[in-house]
């Protein structure tokens, strides 16, 4: 988490999302540790204007692109910044493709 704050005070939004997203808790039952990762990628993509979203993207490898769905669902699905997340989800199929969603939809280890 602190380095993701770090890397939001240098603009760097890029590295604060592939920081984010990396290794993930999909492992763990406990959903405070879900909770607060979900909180620190939620808080890097807010600060992403709607300018950044394709390059915020495209700097993504595939397995990370399938995290990052995994995390827009879980906040869609909580009514959190959903014109956002609905933004980030277009970008994200046309980079990755359907196929990233059947993963995600079908994949029962939830972010």
């Amino acid at each position: 988490e602190n380095e993701v704050n770090k890397l939001l005070l240098k603009k760097d939004k890029i590295n604060a999302l592939v920081t984010s997203l990396y290794n993930p808790p999909i492992g763990t039952k406990s959903i405070e540790i879900k909770d607060r990762n979900a909180n620190i990628v939620e808080k890097v993509l807010v600060s992403v204007t709607d300018a950044e979203i394709t390059g915020l993207i495209d700097s993504l490898d595939s397995e990370s692109l399938d995290t990052l769905m995994k995390y827009i669902y879980r906040f869609m699905s909580k009514s959190s910044n959903c014109s956002l997340m609905l933004k980030l989800h277009a970008a994200l199929v046309e980079k990755a493709g359907v196929g990233s969603i059947v993963r995600v939809l079908t994949d029962r280890k939830q972010v």
